[in-house]
């Protein structure tokens, strides 16, 4: 199993320090392209969904011309909040002053227009964020002048997602957890060195420590090194056995075994049980540095019948009592110690070479301005 060169250390500040938490809302969750929802949570024509991004109010929304189109979540009018949850419709109307906005985001009612007075209604449609839709997956950038090439963000890992093929699967269940620091609880999602022992009483204790680390630019993959025990529903084939398979005998399904990491919050993880499904699990910033929302989106291959429906569900909410209750207070935990002043560091070791390039990425974009983006996600640190 390939290592990294040295253990790393990482000052306690990184993960307590209220000012470096605010450059990274701006300058990673504002500038980075993000997830902001799966292809199939909206799937026709109307269907949109909210969510808070590092204090950003994002609509997502699918036009009746089948693009997925993202915008600032306020009625130009006077900022009221457009949309709570999810929903459908073709128009969407502003719970204030009821303001009308189509599915394209342009502002079409102004109720008493002629009392409100004159107003450019072609330049007062909702604010729009560059937006690529590939891989089933919608992302954006929550700044709308940016210039930066999605595609070129994601390079050959978006070509690696595709073969997924998420775009035409179903939504099963979604849920939303409180965690400490966003990179404390995303640190779990790159880490199987913990799995034998947090996880023993879940996972079991003989489920394999070790994991393969494989990078594209800032994203990564984790493969466990071969069938020794695993979490619930995996392990439904090797990955290990393809190498004595000539290349045109591998399979899709175990080329996509594994954990991806799409940065800098996105954990996709395969499970068989009730049929072929993916846990996506997205997390944010929360209010404060000691803070984080994770939202998990669970979505299965093919349409299911009542028996896998029930399969898939008792397996999302295994996993949802594994992150709530053994994950989300470990990373608590970890924050009340690195929070008290009297930890200096925090170390990764060899064996976490995926965790040491998280934080080797995250401190690089930090320190690279705007017009160094593009050529910097082009590079290999």
């Amino acid at each position: 199993m390939p290592l990294a060169d040295e253990v790393a250390e990482v000052p306690a500040q990184v993960f307590c320090d209220a000012d470096r938490f605010e450059r990274e809302k701006q300058l990673i969750f504002r500038r980075v392209p993000v997830v902001v929802a799966a292809s199939c949570e909206i799937p026709r024509g109307g269907d949109h969904l909210s969510l808070d991004i590092a204090g950003v109010p994002v609509l997502v929304m699918r036009g009746r011309d089948g693009a997925a189109r993202a915008f600032l979540n306020a009625c130009s009018h006077r900022g009221a909040i457009l949309v709570n949850g999810e929903g459908s419709a073709s128009r969407l109307k502003c719970p204030y002053h009821g303001w009308v906005y189509d599915d394209t985001g342009a502002l079409v009612g102004v109720p008493c227009r002629q009392e409100f007075g004159e107003v450019d209604a072609s330049a007062l449609g909702l604010r729009p964020f560059p937006v690529r839709e590939r891989a089933g997956l919608v992302w954006a950038v929550l700044d709308p002048s940016s210039t930066l090439d999605i595609d070129g963000f994601l390079g050959d890992f978006g070509h690696m997602l595709e073969q997924f093929g998420l775009a035409s699967w179903h939504v099963l269940a979604k849920r939303s957890m409180v965690g400490a620091n966003w990179k404390l609880t995303f640190d779990a999602h790159l880490d199987f060195y913990h799995l034998p022992v947090l996880h023993r009483n879940t996972f079991g204790s003989d489920v394999s420590p070790h994991a393969f680390y494989y990078h594209w630019g800032p994203h990564q993959r984790l493969a466990r090194p071969g069938k020794r025990g695993g979490p619930v529903g995996q392990g439904h084939v090797d990955l290990f056995t393809q190498k004595d398979l000539p290349q045109d005998e591998w399979t899709v399904e175990a080329m996509l075994l594994g954990e991806w990491i799409v940065y800098p919050n996105v954990s996709i993880n395969s499970f068989y049980q009730g049929g072929r499904g993916v846990l996506i699990s997205q997390i944010f910033p929360g209010e404060t540095v000691g803070e984080s929302v994770t939202v998990q989106t669970y979505l299965l291959e093919h349409e299911p019948d009542d028996a896998d429906r029930a399969a898939a569900l008792a397996l999302f909410d295994f996993l949802g009592r594994v992150v709530a209750d053994e994950d989300l207070p470990m990373s608590f935990e970890q924050q009340r110690s690195l929070a008290s002043g009297m930890v200096e560091s925090y170390r990764y070791g060899r064996n976490e070479g995926g965790l040491q390039r998280f934080h080797q990425w995250t401190d690089q974009i930090l320190d690279t301005a705007d017009a160094s983006l593009n050529e910097l996600f082009q590079s290999d640190l």
